[in-house]
């Protein structure tokens, strides 16, 4: 499935406790696979629950290999990519990295913020212009403790930059509700966080700008349609932070 259908279509704006790894399957890549990314990942854990690494089986093929990308680079907590030099240009000399790893690359700065995701390379080749602003770091595998510690303190900042990321969001949102979306959000904190509320026709909601300003700010995701064409709408993982904390000040 193309990315975009997918995030349209199956993104749940919710985390999963994993982290995406997106490297080489040639066999020569394994070792670092289970001697330093793994454990480094397990070593890990978020909202009290340990990380798990997942990684696309190079057995799947078409649609299905996409659709799991999709899936583990939208949902998983955090992105790892891989992206060293294997090999050089045979007509200019120059290195190259693994495509597919930079494809999976492309797709996650295109749906996660920057703080989500962490680059890293065994090489001193000049680095990707397009990604150099994004997290990165060069880590010497040979080494397998010395990296297997420094992945998991690089994959730990990248955690605590999350979390502050979030917390600001929710500051920032909590700062800047009006009245009508107050009025939205109180009544949702006692629903499960899989609620989907719909705005009918003859909803007083209809007649607000309560539910658009709450969509802009990332609090509500449009969830499903009725048979008569009435959206509905679920929290994000924000949102639900927002109204729980209304109601604590309530």
């Amino acid at each position: 499935m193309h990315p975009n259908a997918f995030l349209r279509t199956f993104w749940r704006a919710a985390w999963t406790p994993a982290v995406f790894v997106a490297m080489s399957f040639d066999s020569r890549y394994e070792p670092r696979f289970s001697q330093v990314f793994e454990p480094a990942i397990r070593g890990l854990s978020a909202d009290g629950c340990q990380l798990d690494p997942v990684r696309v089986d190079s057995s799947a093929s078409g649609d299905s290999i996409l659709t799991q990308i999709d899936d583990g680079i939208a949902h998983s907590r955090l992105v790892l990519a891989d992206v060293s030099t294997i090999g050089r240009d045979a007509v200019t000399g120059k290195p190259f990295r693994n495509g597919n790893v930079l494809y999976e690359v492309g797709v996650a700065l295109a749906c996660r913020r920057p703080e989500d995701v962490l680059l890293i390379r065994d090489d001193h080749d000049p680095f990707l212009f397009d990604v150099s602003t994004v997290p990165h770091a060069t880590l010497d595998f040979t080494d397998v403790e010395s990296s297997r510690d420094e992945l998991g303190a690089l994959l730990a900042a990248r955690l605590d930059e999350q979390q502050f990321t979030f917390d600001a969001r929710v500051e920032r949102a909590m700062s800047s509700l009006s009245i009508e979306e107050v009025y939205i959000l109180r009544p949702l904190q006692e629903r499960p966080p899989d609620h989907v509320f719909f705005v009918t026709s003859d909803s007083v909601l209809r007649r607000t700008s309560g539910v658009q300003r709450l969509l802009d700010q990332g609090l509500l995701r449009l969830a499903a349609t009725n048979p008569g064409g009435d959206p509905g709408y679920r929290l994000t993982p924000v949102g639900i932070i927002v109204a729980k904390r209304l109601a604590e000040h309530a």
